[in-house]
């Protein structure tokens, strides 16, 4: 009798006494019980997992790349300053072919007296321009020589000035030039790369030394070129009597 109860029966009933009120009496399918307490637990936990994942994703595909640490050997650096100074020579050419295919005959007034310095080829007067000024000056004589301090400024056009920059010292013992390759042979006209070379940001210090000790009075005339050869200024100083410090 009691098998065949069970093997029949479909339902589970739930009666629930509450004194003094009368029973009650509940009746559910197992098919129900199975879905309730079965299926709707699995729905709701695939759900949140896929709201976890796409949560997950959508963080993912907002967050930008992962850098890692570069490891750079010595030829890899060595190759990477290579190609800056190419890509700056090549810059350079550019600009003179730019120059030189563009360049007229030049106003007689346009023309600075460059003292022994031999006029470079489609060489343009840029000095009005302003692209670098010169300040500071100081003059010493040192150890039987001369020496001239100056500061080479950028005006502020271009993030960097780069060239070259020449002295000359002029007393009544005749001219003399700096750096020392300008006086090898100043007949045939020295070239403006023989300057002592620069690149200026902000400021850039030059001190110039002349291995004579002048006589009498002495001034200074500084010139400085851009790297393609175009003049970008030049100054001379007031004169200094030697023996004194200025």
């Amino acid at each position: 009798m009691k098998e065949i109860i069970q093997n029949t029966g479909g339902d589970v009933a739930i009666v629930i006494y509450d004194a003094p009120l009368p029973p009650k009496y509940f009746r559910f399918s197992k098919k129900f019980i199975r879905i309730l307490f079965l299926v709707v637990p699995l729905l709701v936990g695939l759900s949140l997992l896929g709201l976890f994942l796409w949560g997950v994703g959508t963080r993912l595909r907002d967050a930008p790349a992962p850098k890692f640490p570069e490891v750079v050997s010595e030829s890899d650096r060595r190759t990477r300053e290579l190609e800056a100074e190419l890509r700056a020579a090549q810059e350079s050419n550019q600009k003179l072919t730019a120059k030189l295919s563009g360049q007229g005959e030049a106003k007689a007034q346009d023309r600075p007296f460059l003292l022994h310095i031999k006029e470079p080829y489609g060489m343009q007067n840029l000095t009005g321009a302003k692209k670098i000024s010169l300040g500071q000056f100081e003059f010493t004589q040192e150890n039987g020589g001369a020496v001239l301090k100056v500061q080479i400024i950028n005006g502020g056009q271009e993030a960097k000035v780069s060239g070259h920059v020449i002295v000359f010292m002029v007393s009544d013992a005749g001219i003399l030039g700096y750096p020392a390759e300008v006086n090898a042979d100043p007949a045939r006209g020295v070239k403006f790369s023989a300057g002592e070379t620069f690149g200026v940001s902000r400021l850039r210090p030059t001190v110039a030394t002349f291995g004579v000790a002048p006589r009498g009075t002495v001034r200074f005339v500084v010139y400085v070129f851009s790297r393609e050869g175009d003049l970008l200024h030049v100054h001379e100083t007031t004169p200094y009597k030697a023996g004194a410090k200025s």
